[in-house]
């Protein structure tokens, strides 16, 4: 039977001892009522998992001691997904299959045709909410990787601030001849562009192209913008296109 599996921030790990605090602590401690000598499964999120015991159990804390400790192997090249926001079930159920497809991280953009808007507040609630779906998505499917997630940010300013030598993806339903596999050197760092709800508007896909993005036709077939997204991390997956 597989150990309960609970993340802990690589900056938060010790030689010989982990411990958890806030929301990791809570479901370990209240929710799944682990207690001292029970065994669990710790990870970073940057390929580093240990089995650790239990040596005691607060109310906002809970002290481990590592048994074993190991590192999954570097994945060779990242993928790195910018997705425009979308609606809130989409967007969270694309964050989601970012986990467990192996993104290295998720920059959300801000387009012309983005029909969702956060800021302040909300926007920071909001990016909690996200973190802790993506934290879930790795327990559940014991992938020992976690997407960096960024705060959203316009979609212009991203695309001219990214590395000339980076592979660029962009699908886009003006594109209907060039497929994935002939959008280039798929052994590079790679950055994969998608539309909201109706797609980038002509002026933003000319803005793409200049900074160096490719498009991409997905098939004859119109996808719903988080089905894009995941289709084209699925396809670079299977093609060994994973993370630096």
């Amino acid at each position: 039977m597989s150990l309960s599996r609970f993340f802990l921030p690589a900056a938060e790990w010790r030689a010989d001892v982990l411990t958890l605090t806030g929301d990791e602590a809570a479901h370990c401690a209240r929710v799944l009522r682990k207690s001292a000598g029970e065994e669990i499964e710790v990870f970073d999120g940057a390929g580093r998992v240990a089995v650790t015991r239990i040596t005691q159990v607060r109310k906002a804390e809970v002290g481990t001691q590592i048994v074993r400790e190991w590192r999954h192997d570097a994945l060779p090249v990242a993928i790195h997904l910018i997705p425009a926001l979308i609606k809130a079930e989409p967007f969270e159920w694309l964050l989601e299959k970012a986990v467990e497809l192996g993104a290295a991280s998720v920059q959300p953009v801000v387009t012309e045709r983005t029909v969702v808007h956060l800021a302040g507040e909300h926007l920071e609630k909001k990016m909690t909410r996200w973190r802790r779906h993506m934290i879930e998505s790795a327990k559940q499917c014991h992938t020992p990787w976690l997407p960096r997630l960024e705060a959203p940010r316009p979609f212009a300013q991203v695309v001219s601030g990214l590395p000339d030598t980076a592979l660029k993806i962009m699908p886009a339903l003006s594109e209907r001849r060039r497929t994935l596999r002939e959008a280039g050197d798929a052994s590079k760092t790679t950055y994969v562009a998608v539309g909201p709800e109706g797609d980038f508007t002509p002026e933003e896909e000319a803005l793409a192209l200049r900074h160096g993005f490719v498009p991409v036709t997905l098939g004859p077939l119109i996808l719903r913008a988080e089905t894009a997204a995941i289709t084209v991390l699925a396809y670079l997956g299977q093609q060994g296109v994973v993370r630096d």
